[in-house]
């Protein structure tokens, strides 16, 4: 969004106003140590928002009752400030049609209707600035694991706006804010929220399409589970039958399987009601049923034998390589034997009989010693033979337990007759418990309605469909991740990166938000081993303004506000804690650590100039600069085309100038004090 920091400024505790006025395009505050530049990032920081106040202790919090700032965005000015209390928890909150008379600008202004607590403060401030979505979570099941995400906030996208002076060529960090997990990952997933690629109903829409893939998902595990179950009906089925045809003498529905009859039950259940009861005294097929179970039962025990003695096998084996290891444990490896010819001491000839030992010796030393290495190998190796059978053991055990279940039916339906239970009772107890199989197989055919299915997956369909044609949130941004490549290294070719990253080849992963230098072998080199403070300097430079062009180039649909600031980027070159000077001097810097001057002033040079040519760019592709803040101690460059002074702001390097104007402070006290005198 179009916007940029008008006023910028203190209401100090004697009730005087001192402020920055700032601009569209690029503004530049210098002076040397101390002088409340760094104070200017932590200012904007507290005033929209952080929670901390990290205003450097000194001058500044010293004279502070209240901090303010001033934006311009939307034809309007918003007014936003904090007091200097370390546990303020409230923020001032106005919006002005007309610009504020700064001049005049007093404690009065501030009336305490318009502070409000911090959380309202920031969803305040992030609707101002079109974050209209309030709510961002995708599904209720997610909500039971994770945090709620609730609103975007406008704390999210100063990560995008802020570069710190521990920041601004850190190796380590790109973006303020992204120590802690949460964090970074909230401002990388509400990227596509301050691009303007999607709103509340996206959100809705993404919910409501998790919620029917759970419910699709549900059905699959629970007709999975319906399927499992009905293959062991099946198999119960199939048992009832062949019980029925050992009681009664007669076989129901001969050619047809469980499986089949359980796939129409109730086709088979109206079949079954068609049966009447007969019983086939003659029969003699609960003796072929009993004496087939038998002979499976023996078929069974012999296998269960024969795998009994072969696990007793491999527990000896097992049992012999174990006491085998812990007895070649003791002995250590030998790593050499006699070598050389003996030569007798009296004829002084050589004799092969003693160098022909040695070498069946060291042969033996040789086995001995792979014999070593084997023997932790050789128990390994029977494990797996010891499981396979152990496994194959407790099958057959399962499938004894079901014989043995089948033959005791059988001698319960003797016992049963003896009891004056007839054969056709117990048929009809039999039939009865099959047709309870089928219906429970009906009555779940009625559950899992295919055509309710096919509707969940209909919507599911529709769902995605209009996430793709209305959103496309992927190929929105992989654009994104392609403009703002293009856009860091057009600026990246014109500075003063290392021979080795020349032509710089810069990348950003749009989904990680991780930097690196693609190389032409396709090695990608991260940020952190890129050398050194100047590669890491202008990789950040590059980045923030690639990004910065990005949303320069949404135009009203980017909601994050057309500003940038980077505090103290010369630091590399020449480091601001020895510039104590009324005058910026880059040979008289440098000469204090020792170096030249010439190059690294170049160097800074450049930057200022690239910096101002990439702004132009902007202002030429689409119709306005953005803001871009340099907090820095450089001064006087010698920028070609472009007048260092007509972007400075702000110059303190006199005695008693700097953020805070000490003479009015001064004056003020004096008044005060007159003032007190008189009444006395």
């Amino acid at each position: 969004m179009r916007s940029y920091i008008k006023y910028l400024g203190v209401i100090d505790k004697l009730d005087n106003c001192h402020y920055i006025s700032l601009k569209e395009g690029l503004n530049i505050i210098t002076g040397r140590s101390s002088t409340g530049k760094s104070a200017i990032i932590e200012l904007f920081d507290y005033c929209t928002g952080n929670s901390e106040n990290t205003i450097p202790e000194g001058v500044i919090t010293d004279n502070a009752e209240l901090y303010f700032v001033v934006i311009h965005a939307k034809e309007t000015y918003l007014v936003i400030a904090r007091t200097q209390n370390k546990r303020s928890t409230e923020a001032f909150y106005k919006i002005e049609i007309e610009e504020i008379d700064i001049e005049h600008l007093g404690r009065d202004y501030f009336k305490q209707e318009y502070f409000v607590q911090l959380k309202s403060f920031r969803d305040e401030l992030g609707r101002f600035f079109g974050i209209n979505i309030s709510e961002t979570d995708e599904s209720e099941e997610m909500m039971k694991f994770k945090p709620k995400k609730g609103r975007p906030s406008f704390r999210n996208m100063v990560s995008f706006m802020l570069q710190h002076q521990n920041l601004v060529a850190n190796k380590h960090s790109l973006f303020y804010r992204f120590d802690e997990k949460e964090k970074r990952e909230r401002v990388i997933d509400e990227f596509k929220i301050f691009a303007g690629f999607v709103d509340q109903q996206y959100y809705i829409i993404n919910r409501e399409l998790e919620e029917k893939r759970q419910e699709l998902e549900k059905f699959n595990r629970e007709f999975s589970n319906f399927e499992s179950q009905k293959n062991e009906r099946a198999t119960v089925i199939d048992e009832l039958r062949a019980e029925y045809l050992s009681i009664s003498g007669y076989e129901l529905f001969p050619t047809i399987t469980g499986a089949q009859m359980l796939s129409m039950p109730q086709i088979y259940i109206d079949e079954l009601e068609k049966i009447k009861i007969e019983v086939n005294e003659d029969s003699d097929e609960y003796k072929k049923l009993y004496l087939e179970l038998i002979r499976q039962k023996n078929d069974l025990l012999a296998q269960r034998r024969r795998l009994s003695l072969k696990l007793e096998h491999i527990n000896s084996s097992i049992n012999y390589v174990r006491n085998y290891a812990e007895k070649i444990d003791k002995y250590q490896p030998i790593t050499e034997a006699i070598r050389g010819k003996a030569v007798c001491p009296f004829c002084h000839h050589e004799s092969t009989a003693t160098e022909n030992a040695a070498n069946k010796l060291r042969i033996a030393i040789e086995w001995l010693n792979e014999e070593l290495r084997k023997s932790p190998q050789r128990e390994d190796s029977f494990l797996p033979q010891k499981r396979e059978c152990e496994k194959d053991i407790s099958a057959i055990n399962l499938e004894l337990r079901k014989i043995n279940a089948e033959i005791n039916r059988i001698i319960e339906t003797n016992n049963k007759l003896e009891k004056n239970k007839s054969l056709d009772e117990q048929s009809l107890k039999l039939k009865l418990r099959i047709e309870n199989e089928l219906e429970w197989t009906k009555n779940m055919f009625v559950q899992f309605d295919s055509k309710k299915i096919e509707e969940t997956k209909r919507q599911i369909k529709q769902l995605e469909d209009i996430l793709q044609t209305k959103y496309n949130v992927q190929q929105k941004l992989e654009n994104a991740e392609k403009f703002i490549n293009k856009a860091m290294n057009d600026m990246g070719k014109n500075l003063d990166f290392e021979s080795s990253y020349q032509p710089i080849n810069l990348h950003f992963d749009i989904h990680t938000f991780e930097l690196y230098h693609l190389k032409n072998n396709g090695t990608k080199v991260y940020l952190r081993n890129m050398g050194s403070g100047a590669n890491w300097l202008y990789s950040h430079v590059c980045l923030f303004f690639g990004i910065l062009e990005f949303f320069v180039s949404l135009g009203e649909k980017s909601t994050v506000p057309t500003i940038l600031f980077l505090d103290q980027p010369s630091q590399v070159y020449f480091p601001a804690t020895i510039d104590t000077a009324s005058e910026f001097n880059a040979k008289d810097l440098k000469q204090k650590e020792g170096k030249e001057a010439d190059d690294d002033l170049r160097a800074v040079t450049n930057l200022f100039i690239q910096i101002a040519n990439t702004l132009y760019s902007m202002q030429q592709k689409y119709g306005f600069m953005p803001q871009v803040i340099i907090s820095d101690h450089a001064d006087n460059l010698n920028l070609g085309k472009y007048d260092f002074n007509n972007y400075v702001v702000c110059r303190w390097r006199d005695k008693d100038k700097g953020f805070m104007d000490i003479l009015k402070i001064k004056h003020s006290k004096e008044i005060s004090n007159t003032e007190i005198n008189e009444d006395k």
